[in-house]
């Protein structure tokens, strides 16, 4: 059908209407919604020929595409103590746990990991998972079961889905089969798996870690106190610090000893000159006077005279004797001095001065003796004092060392103790991670299928309205008197159908 139209001219005398715009070549006119709708009309025949062949290819897809059933469980995560910051060394930053969220994340991503996929599904038996991968791993017996394993192994990640919900503390698992009973025991089996396989990761290998580092670290003391042995036997030392501390007693000492005997020294000098000074200012000899006792004797002779003529004749032997004694001491007295006998000897007070001084100047030779040994060993003291000063760095440098080590030793073995016993802990009890809800076999098959169906109607539709575009875009007739008016600004008399 076909349409002619006529355009109105201006009568004679009238004012002539503006020229329409000169059109550039062979422009193509625009069409309007209308026109293009009408178009897409008259192409509906073609457009459903691109659309029910794609539609019937979603159809044969989602009938040859097997229903899977999903089975779900539902796991409350709580923090524990493996989330809590404990540092091996030091205590920076100790006792920060991360959030809620940031917990569920780890723990998704932990139970993705595919050693549980691969002890599931030697568990649950990769024949009644997926058979065809089965029978395809034994055909492969020339070294392509590796292969097949992989396959296996991405075709469970594929079923499997971990999802946790913002600000909510449950994980929720899913895996989808074709047989919903093994779907349900498959799932319950991963969970299973996957507590088992968490208390091995964050708790297993901790105790084993630290006590392999705590090994190292003891080969590495062990070492470094052999080189300090070594050091200190190749200077002839046994004990530096006790050996630094002695030597600096002992240079105490005998400054302290030397100090005492240079007073000493100084006060036996002192004495001596004094001495010296007295012995200067006193005599040698002095007069000894000695009083004499001859009268008194005289009368004791004659009073023993009379006693004895009591007893004896005058011309008797002991009247005699006495007789005699009489006459001699008479004799004596008669030609003595008046003031009794005088004699010089020395003088006892310039002997005790000299005696003293005497034993000053010994005293003097031994402190001056004394005084020069303490010389020589606190010029010896100084001198060990100085070569243990340059020792000490070296040393000091080996025990620090070796001390570092130690102590580092001695963390790592109270660490240890203390993972072990978490792990052992952990081993009988996991109370942070509990089952929500168990999984059970699903009734309903999931809407996969579905969802084929309607994608490749939707695909369908969006091919066939493209091609009913490119076809009404490359008619270049208008299809109504409106849209002449419209495209060109000329007023339409009349439209006139041709069938």
């Amino acid at each position: 059908m076909s349409v002619e139209t006529w355009t109105e001219r201006a009568p004679a005398g009238a004012p002539e209407r503006p020229a329409a715009p000169p059109r550039v070549g062979r422009a193509r006119p625009r069409l309007g919604v209308a026109d293009t709708l009408l178009h897409l009309w008259r192409a509906k025949w073609l457009m459903l020929l691109v659309f029910v062949p794609i539609l019937l290819l979603g159809l044969a897809f989602m009938l040859l595409t097997p229903a899977k059933y999903t089975a779900s469980t539902r796991l409350l995560v709580r923090l524990g103590a493996e989330y809590v910051f404990d540092p091996v060394v030091g205590d920076a930053a100790k006792g920060a746990f991360p959030q809620q969220q940031e917990v569920l994340q780890a723990e998704g991503e932990l139970a993705r990991s595919p050693v549980i996929a691969e002890r599931v599904i030697k568990n649950v038996g990769l024949s009644r998972l997926y058979p065809k991968l089965a029978e395809a791993k034994l055909r492969s017996r020339n070294g392509n079961g590796y292969v097949v394993d992989e396959e296996a192994l991405e075709a469970f990640a594929k079923n499997l889905d971990i999802s946790s919900a913002p600000k909510s503390s449950i994980l929720h698992m899913t895996f989808a089969h074709e047989d919903p009973e093994l779907a349900a025991e498959t799932l319950n089996r991963f969970v299973a798996e996957y507590l088992s396989y968490r208390q091995q990761v964050l708790s297993g290998r901790g105790a084993e870690g630290l006590s392999e580092q705590r090994g190292l670290i003891e080969d590495r003391l062990g070492a470094a106190d052999k080189a300090l042995r070594d050091y200190l036997a190749r200077n002839a030392l046994s004990d530096y610090d006790a050996e630094a501390t002695s030597a600096t007693k002992v240079f105490s000492d005998i400054t302290d000893e030397q100090s005492r005997v240079e007073a000493s020294l100084r006060e036996a000098e002192a004495k001596s000159a004094g001495l010296a000074r007295q012995l200067a200012s006193t005599s040698r000899e002095v007069d000894l006077y000695v009083e004499t006792t001859s009268e008194q004797e005289l009368v004791k002779l004659r009073l023993e005279r009379e006693d004895l003529l009591t007893r004896y004749l005058p011309d008797s032997r002991a009247v005699k004797d006495i007789d005699r004694k009489i006459a001699q001491l008479q004799s004596f007295l008669a030609t003595a001095p008046a003031q009794g006998l005088r004699r010089i000897g020395p003088n006892p007070t310039w002997q005790a001065l000299e005696a003293e001084r005497a034993a000053q100047t010994a005293n003097i030779s031994a402190l001056m003796g004394r005084a020069a040994a303490l010389a020589t060993q606190k010029q010896q003291a100084a001198d060990h004092i100085t070569r243990l000063a340059g020792l000490e760095p070296e040393y000091l440098r080996l025990k620090r060392q070796r001390d570092a080590l130690e102590s580092s030793a001695g963390a790592f073995a109270t660490r240890e103790q203390a993972e072990r016993a978490r792990a052992e802990l952990a081993s009988r009890n996991v109370d942070n991670i509990s089952v929500y809800e168990a999984a059970r076999a699903p009734t309903r098959g999931d809407a996969g299928r579905r969802t084929i169906a309607i994608a490749f109607a939707i695909f369908g539709l969006i091919c066939a309205i493209a091609v009913g575009l490119l076809r009404a875009w490359s008619i270049s007739s208008f299809a109504t008197g409106n849209g002449i008016e419209r495209t060109l600004g000329l007023p339409v008399l009349a439209t006139v159908r041709e069938r």
